[in-house]
């Protein structure tokens, strides 16, 4: 019994994440030979990444989960390591990793990323447990290792060390850059590694186009398993709510106090609340994009679709809660069905659950400036991939930053409350 408890209190203490693990490779070799497996895996690993790669397609399900074990087992080493514990940012920072795990990140293309943070911390004499989440999130713009090393045309002797540099370059800039973002979208952008990872892409795109070298936006997709990704999400969702549902009243009692908190950054849930609170919390969210994606048929649902959705819900933990997101949610839906190509673009459908990265207009301000984040986002969003070249898988996050950025100044600036303070101060 004794043991049990123990068992018990250090899946609970790491959020379920080992469990997760044995989830994630377990379903590795459920629907395929073993070798079959590995040989899919190793395609994923020489694939180019570039937004938007669905790994389903590239390597097959087997391999594509695979790719999202050994990946966030390479994470939870890391954090072992260093003997950090779970925090609400920290566990937004794995569950992103596992969803764009489906579409982008492996092992070969996170690593150079990695080191360039650490080599960072290095320079500033700052120990990288103060950058670990900034280091988690910054495999983001790991398709522009995988692009060096397999598609620039170059012999590998040139292209590997090129993507090596380019990832650690990528990975030194970031942390200098994400401090400044912060201050500039107010902490209304949840997914501000992503607006700073899209400065960077921004930078690397125009050099690669200076030197003629081909970078083209692909969309490679497998729609066959719809169902089956249904059906998984929707059954883990559940057990996330029977899992918080155990903590009776109490737990029901800080989940509706929890749905008052902004969301805004930083805001580690986890801080306040227990983890029963957290997964009903991610258990709801689930739910709701579940029934979206079920009743809304022309929503493809693919390796990209569920890893988007896998990727949300580690923010239950980390600023998005049912109150602040459903008006972003519909502001997105509102520009859609006004948009004549609807839901044609899988860019399109994934922005509509990513406009979640602005959630906490929606509870600084009210619900219906979280309406018009989500129709701003929808409405701009289609030109930053573009923009950035496909390396910046939290494309969305990029987009997030100007839209956040543009409606809180505008709205501060024309805010009563904010005009009175100004004249107390002159």
């Amino acid at each position: 019994m004794l043991i049990i408890k123990k068992i018990y209190k250090y899946l609970t203490d790491t959020m379920f994440l080992p469990l997760l693990l044995i989830l994630l490779f377990i379903l590795s070799f459920c629907f395929e030979p073993f070798l079959n497996v590995l040989e899919g895996y190793a395609k994923i690993m020489l694939s180019s990444s570039i937004l938007l790669t669905d790994y389903f397609a590239v390597g097959g399900m087997g391999a594509t989960f695979l790719n999202a074990a050994t990946i966030l087992l390479f994470n939870i080493l890391i954090l072992k390591l260093l003997k950090i514990d779970y925090t609400g940012p920290i566990f937004a920072g794995l569950m992103m990793i596992i969803g764009f795990s489906f579409f982008g990140k492996n092992l070969i293309n996170t690593l150079p990323i990695y080191l360039g943070v650490f080599i960072h911390c290095y320079f500033r004499r700052i120990p990288i447990r103060n950058f670990i989440v900034i280091t988690l999130f910054s495999s983001g713009i790991s398709p522009l290792v995988s692009f060096c090393f397999f598609s620039t045309g170059l012999p590998y002797y040139f292209s590997v060390p090129l993507g090596i540099f380019c990832g650690i370059v990528a990975g030194f800039l970031l942390p200098s850059l994400v401090e400044a973002t912060m201050n500039i979208t107010g902490g209304y952008n949840l997914y501000n590694v992503g607006f700073a990872l899209g400065l960077i892409s921004v930078f690397f795109y125009g050099i690669f186009k200076l030197f003629n070298f081909n970078v083209d936006i692909v969309t490679i997709l497998d729609n066959t398993h719809r169902k089956f990704l249904i059906l998984l999400l929707i059954i883990c969702c559940l057990l996330c709510i029977l899992f918080g549902l155990t903590g009776g009243k109490k737990t029901i009692l800080s989940y509706f106090k929890l749905l008052k908190e902004s969301g805004r950054l930083i805001s580690d849930f986890k801080e306040k609340y227990s983890n029963k609170v957290i997964f009903l919390n991610m258990g709801i969210i689930g739910i709701i994009a579940s029934l979206i994606i079920y009743f809304i048929k022309d929503i493809p649902f693919n390796g990209i679709m569920f890893g988007t959705v896998i990727s949300i819900l580690g923010f239950a933990a980390y600023g998005i809660h049912l109150f602040n997101i459903l008006p972003v949610w519909l502001g997105a839906l509102i520009y859609i069905y006004i948009s004549p190509e609807k839901f044609s673009s899988i860019s399109t459908c994934m922005a509509l659950f990513f406009v979640s990265g602005l959630a906490p207009l929606a509870s600084s301000y009210n619900f219906f400036v979280g309406i018009l984040a989500g129709f701003c986002h929808l409405l701009i969003n289609p030109f930053f991939i573009q923009f950035q070249g496909g390396f910046d898988l939290y494309n969305n996050g990029f987009c997030a930053g100007f839209v956040a950025f543009f409606l809180h100044t505008i709205i501060d600036h024309f805010s009563w409350r904010n005009q009175i303070e100004k004249r107390r101060n002159k």
